[in-house]
């Protein structure tokens, strides 16, 4: 079910971009456009989740967790009375339609950005 959608997204401004080649060429800048943006969505969502995934934002939570801890008193004692000094908790997460949304983000960015370049040295 994840390869046929999958596959479906991925084909979908392909067979739109052809349709449009082949009925009127009026819109076909303005369908490039709008695919570029879907690419550009795609790459910003993807490029975040790996961010996240990556645990570049682990040290700052673990670091305010601790802060706001030694500052409350409420924190202080619960921890003291439950024995727990510091825990290091993990806070990773992982994102398994990473590499897909990162794939088809530069599909319909580079495919958009190509067909914006013949469009521009072949005059269409």
């Amino acid at each position: 079910m994840k390869k046929v959608f999958f596959t479906s997204l991925l084909a979908a401004p392909m067979l739109l971009f052809f349709c449009m080649l082949l009925f009127s060429s009026t819109n076909l800048v303005h369908l490039l456009d709008f695919i570029f943006y879907i690419g550009l969505v795609l790459l910003l969502i993807g490029s975040v989740m790996l961010i996240l995934q990556a645990g570049f934002f682990n040290a700052f939570i673990t670091t305010s967790k601790h802060f706001f801890s030694t500052i409350s008193k409420r924190e202080q004692s619960i921890r003291r009375f439950e024995g727990k000094n510091r825990g290091k908790a993990s806070y990773k997460k992982e994102y398994p339609l990473l590499k897909k949304i990162l794939l088809l983000g530069v599909v319909y960015f580079s495919f958009s950005l190509i067909g914006s370049i013949v469009i521009v040295f072949l005059r269409y």
